[in-house]
């Protein structure tokens, strides 16, 4: 079966027109047919470049096409690829008979063919091996990023360097002698001679890289073995902390005799976006999803008023320093203590002197914060002595009604 010019210009072109078309429908997967596209699609499907999808007006591309795309841009690319050096070695080895038998029957068409069969099979070859070297080793130096746990890279690794090394078996069927004897022949044409050489350089190549790829890829699968067991290390240590904890609230907070200052509050519930796990908004979401992808023309943004503001060049103001009225009473406070020589400071008696506005017992909870905000020096060379009525039945919880502050040294 053979296709003329025009034949192949006609296809060529129609994929040259559709282009926005065919774009969209390969980077969002489908496409949906409307009243505006509706005539190219039929056109692009009967061409066989669209096919059907799971709705009626719904269309993708044909699988052809999507991985000649795919394998022009690099994209979804495996390693893995199904090579069978022995057999394309004998098939390229008959085509050399082949074509060495047309030459001498002077069947130049004949000849023609068979050099082109060859070229061919050596450059599917050797195209094949360079695309799974090159999408391997990008997956070593990512890493395999396509994968987040640790065990999934390690698994990735382990199936990448078996493959690895069956691809070492494989080329192993490849004896270099066997192919210089391709051009034992005498009264070879350069156009074969060349051919081969180019194949023999680029195995060389091919076998060279390959063992440095196997090479990193035992060197990788060492680390990932080393962070998976400082991984489950540290989870066996987590698990163990929520087994034996150091300490847990009792749960007292509920009683009737706790103090307002001792309840626990109600936690906030924050809900920072949708939920689309939630089984209940799954439908709509996907409703508008849908509707959105059917629009051909997407809605345009409504235009902003930007009107220009002028820019103010005036050189800004000196903004004077502001500081806390109460860190200068605790300053003071505690610079008081420090001059007494041993002698208790009463904060209740500081508070009712300097006739500060809150409250006592704020005052006193905001001298007992900022003491222990001290550094450890400090702490050491003022106690703290907290007066108060001890709770029934709470360990070691007082309402405080006095600080008292002494120099200790």
């Amino acid at each position: 079966m053979s296709f003329d010019h025009e034949q192949i210009a006609g296809l060529i072109r129609k994929l040259a027109g559709a282009d926005q078309l065919l774009a969209q429908t390969y980077i969002n997967g489908t496409v949906f047919a409307d009243d505006d596209n509706r005539g190219a699609i039929d056109s692009l499907k009967k061409s066989g470049i669209l096919r059907s999808a799971d709705a009626s007006d719904e269309y993708r591309l044909t699988g052809d096409l999507k991985r000649l795309i795919d394998r022009l841009l690099l994209r979804n690319q495996r390693y893995q690829q199904n090579i069978n050096m022995a057999k394309m070695i004998v098939s390229v080895e008959e085509d050399i008979e082949d074509y060495r038998r047309a030459l001498e029957q002077n069947n130049q068409d004949e000849a023609h063919h068979h050099l082109e069969q060859i070229d061919d099979t050596l450059y599917e070859a050797t195209e094949a091996l360079e695309n799974s070297l090159s999408v391997m080793f990008a997956a070593i130096t990512s890493q395999f990023g396509f994968v987040s746990s640790l065990n999934s890279k390690i698994r990735q690794n382990q199936r990448a360097l078996t493959y690895a090394q069956q691809l070492v078996q494989e080329l192993n069927q490849v004896r270099i002698t066997d192919c210089y004897d391709w051009l034992s022949w005498s009264g070879i044409p350069p156009e074969l001679s060349r051919k081969i050489i180019r194949f023999i350089d680029q195995y060389k190549s091919i076998v060279e890289r390959l063992t440095g790829i196997v090479g990193r890829m035992k060197e990788l699968l060492f680390k990932l073995r080393l962070q998976e067991q400082t991984a489950n290390r540290c989870r066996a240590m987590a698990q163990f902390l929520r087994q034996h904890p150091e300490w847990e609230p009792l749960d007292w907070s509920e009683d009737i005799g706790v103090p307002d200052l001792l309840r626990r509050g109600t936690g906030l519930k924050l809900q920072p976006g949708i939920d689309t796990a939630n089984p209940v908004l799954q439908a709509d979401l996907a409703a508008i999803v849908q509707e959105l992808r059917r629009q051909s023309k997407p809605v345009a943004p409504l235009g902003r008023d930007s009107a220009v503001a002028p820019l103010d060049t005036r050189m800004p103001s000196r903004i004077e320093h502001d500081q806390d009225l109460y860190d200068s009473h605790i300053e003071n406070l505690l610079a008081l203590a420090l001059e007494q020589q041993g002698r208790k400071v009463s904060a209740l008696c500081y508070w009712s002197e300097q006739g500060l506005e809150i409250k006592a017992e704020l005052w006193l909870d905001i001298v007992f914060a900022q003491y222990c905000c001290l550094p450890q020096r400090m702490r050491r060379t003022i106690a703290l002595d907290m007066q108060g009525e001890n709770l029934e039945g709470f360990d070691g919880n007082q309402v405080i009604e006095e600080i008292l502050l002494q120099r200790v040294a």
